[in-house]
């Protein structure tokens, strides 16, 4: 087992909508992300798994035309290990807490899972190993290593930052 919350809200990679909950965090109401603090707010979870999103990202924090917060999941989330899918459903869901940047959206997801040394470990290999970058259009080689090292740099502690 890679860490406690590996396995949170993993899905079968279909085209269903699954609504999510989660509570809006102190952090979020200092970043004035929720107009009801302290309110839960349902994500509306769409699964394109079908359909490649044309920056190939992986999935996207967006909102329907009401306003009302969505996650939509492309085809590059179905063929990720389950851990990784994991880390990017918290990572979308940091967005929708006010997280912008997506170096400040990974920390918040990574506190989150509270994800063991092991669990860190498998997240940096895959992000290195398939170039992970949720800011560019198209995967440059060297790419998933320096994102990792941002990440790394701003959310960990030395020891994980190889």
């Amino acid at each position: 087992m890679l860490g406690r919350g590996l396995m949170t809200g993993l899905l079968a990679a279909t085209l269903a909508v699954a609504p999510c909950l989660f509570e809006s965090s102190a952090e979020a109401a200092r970043k004035g992300a929720h107009s009801r603090l302290g309110k839960r707010s349902a994500v509306r979870e769409i699964y394109k798994t079908g359909t490649s999103h044309p920056k190939r990202f992986f999935a996207e924090a967006t909102r329907d035309s009401k306003g009302r917060p969505v996650i939509i999941y492309y085809r590059r989330y179905a063929t990720a290990p389950s851990y990784f899918k994991s880390f990017v459903r918290n990572h979308e869901h940091c967005h929708h807490l006010g997280y912008r940047n997506e170096i400040e959206a990974n920390c918040c997801a990574i506190r989150r899972m509270r994800l063991s040394s092991r669990g860190l470990a498998a997240l940096r290999n895959y992000i290195i190993s398939h170039d992970v970058n949720s800011q560019t259009a198209v995967d440059h080689p060297g790419q998933g290593a320096a994102f990792w090292a941002s990440t790394s740099s701003r959310c960990l502690g030395g020891a994980h930052r190889r």
